[in-house]
């Protein structure tokens, strides 16, 4: 696969930031760092929360916005989301289009009836799911993209659970390409523009779940195309005969969908009694680190969304997310909920597989963002000493997010122990070496020294052996263990596995006397990874390794 470069979609604006660094430590992926008095972004890491965006008091930082001056042999196409209509309280949603088509649009595409197409294939999903010999649960919302990319970037080893069901918005980009070139032919291309109401690209650059699909490839900010909009709103107000400058899409607002932009909105469409819906992004943090450790095998789907509120929240809004909320609860209140769309026709697409969405579990976190090369046993070592030594309060002075970031960008060689002012105050910034490795054992040869039992993995025992780590967190061990290392720890699932074979590892030792499931132990035979058990605890067989050096 070609590499394709990271689209940016934040900006900082130096002229206006005040250096109070909320942005640095806001990011969940730790995209963000402040060196020598300007912001260095990495594109790569970057999920487009817009985090960084609502934390900033001054407005630093931006959300970057494609530029709406559509060249004459383009076709633009507004890819409407329901937020859209929230915005203005009292208008209709006919108009909302038509004033986007005064501004320049030739078409405009609601996803209102995309929506329930959505769901019903959601729907169609779990029962089958439940059906199952081995049913996986609970299954994941694909719908919020920021959601999606932290999965990939932080929780690998849930990809699994991402429902494979095409978004409404690209189910309906794809029924908007398909009728640009059904009536203008080769005249004009189409263009997709998503009016979003967070920092986002709908999918990620070298995509995941959607292959060979049309996506909106431009995003504008509801926030942005806010002012021009609403004078185009008062024309019409004024002048009800004017008509618009070009025929809709049949594919109209359903007033009861707005409420997908609510957080529940996807979930109260779909015919499950057990069901989540979490919103804000400490809180998706909180609970797919649950997920993760076990939790939740009894509810069927989760609905995320990294806004608070929902998209109602998301930083692109013009309105206050409150009052927007207030405005989609009113309106079910006078319209009701129902259902437009033949469910057996829904049903009809399923088994054609239209709603289909390709995924490859194991090679997304690769493609999603760059992993820096795994640091060796004593650089970890030497991590730990340095936050020792540094002792701080992670007041990001530094321009990393946290001390251990700081610790492990000055073992890269990325940082300098000077930029740290608790180091400077003490008078210890000067440099310091980071040990060299030792030679290497491999793993039967670990084993046999240790005494410990091959449960599974037994082609594996080859694999020379670089490190140890030690923990029960998936994501902590994901983003934490070097290449060539031993796992400690006391899981016993599959998914232990998943994330070995990510990170390379040279085994897992199951302690406490734990025992791998048998799926476990299959998969490690097939994919040749040993896995040992040690009967006592874990402080014991760490010890031991750590004074041994882990390696000889």
């Amino acid at each position: 696969m070609a590499k394709v470069k990271p689209a940016c979609r934040i900006r900082f604006d130096k002229a206006l930031c005040t250096g109070c660094l909320r942005d640095v430590k806001a990011c969940p992926t730790r995209a963000v760092r402040m060196v020598d008095g300007r912001h260095v972004y990495a594109a790569d890491l970057c999920i487009g929360c817009g985090e960084c965006i609502r934390v900033c008091p001054v407005g630093a930082v931006k959300a970057v916005s494609s530029e709406f001056s559509p060249p004459e042999n383009e076709v633009p196409v507004a890819i409407v989301s329901p937020v859209l209509y929230t915005q203005f309280p009292g208008e209709t949603p006919e108009n909302i289009l038509k004033g986007l088509r005064y501004m320049g649009f030739h078409e405009t595409m609601d996803i209102s009836y995309f929506i329930e197409m959505f769901q019903c294939a959601a729907e169609e999903y779990i029962v089958r799911n439940r059906e199952a010999r081995d049913p996986l649960w609970p299954l994941i919302s694909p719908v919020c993209p920021c959601a999606v990319r932290l999965i990939e970037s932080r929780f690998p080893s849930l990809l699994p659970h991402v429902l494979p069901i095409i978004s409404p918005v690209g189910l309906g980009s794809e029924e908007a390409t398909r009728r640009i070139f059904h009536e203008h032919g080769k005249k004009g291309s189409p263009v997709l523009y998503y009016i979003n109401p967070c920092p986002n690209r709908m999918v990620p650059e070298q995509p995941h779940f959607h292959q060979e699909r049309p996506y909106p490839e431009r995003v504008i900010g509801i926030n942005e195309i806010y002012g021009d909009l609403s004078r185009y709103l008062d024309r019409i107000r004024k002048e009800p005969h004017i008509q618009s400058c070009s025929n809709p899409f049949k594919y109209c607002a359903i007033e009861t969908r707005l409420m997908w932009g609510m957080s529940g909105g996807e979930i109260a469409g779909i015919n499950s009694e057990r069901t989540l819906a979490i919103s804000g992004l400490e809180a998706t943090v909180a609970y797919l680190e649950k997920i993760e450790s076990g939790m939740f095998q009894d509810v069927e789907y989760i609905e995320f969304r990294t806004c608070p509120e929902g998209c109602l929240g998301g930083t692109l809004t013009a309105v206050d997310r409150y009052l927007t909320k207030n405005v989609v609860q009113k309106m079910l209140l006078k319209s009701g909920f129902k259902r437009h769309l033949s469910r057996s026709n829904i049903l009809h697409l399923y088994e054609e597989e239209w709603f289909s969405a390709k995924s490859d579990s194991l090679r997304g976190p690769r493609r999603f963002a760059r992993y820096k090369p795994p640091l060796s046993i004593e650089a970890l070592q030497e991590m730990d000493r340095l936050v020792e030594l540094i002792h701080g309060m992670d007041c990001a002075a530094c321009g990393a997010p946290s001390c251990r970031e700081f610790a492990e960008d000055v073992v890269r060689g990325e940082a300098s122990l000077s930029d740290c002012i608790v180091l400077r105050a003490r008078g210890l910034a000067g440099d310091r070496n980071v040990g060299k490795g030792k030679n290497e054992v491999d793993v039967k040869e670990l084993a046999e020294k240790f005494g410990l039992e091959v449960a599974a993995g037994a082609d594996g025992l080859n694999r020379k052996v670089r490190g140890g780590y030690c923990g029960d967190l998936l994501s902590d061990v994901m983003g934490k263990a070097a290449e060539g290392c031993v796992w400690l720890t006391i899981q016993g699932h599959q998914n232990i596995l998943a994330v070995a074979v990510l990170r390379e590892m040279a085994a897992v030792i199951l302690v406490g006397g734990y025992q791998p499931e048998a799926e476990t132990k299959e998969k490690a035979d097939k994919e040749g990874i040993p896995i040992l058990l040690w009967h006592s605890a874990a402080f014991e067989l760490a010890g031991r390794l750590y004074e041994a050096g882990v390696v000889k």
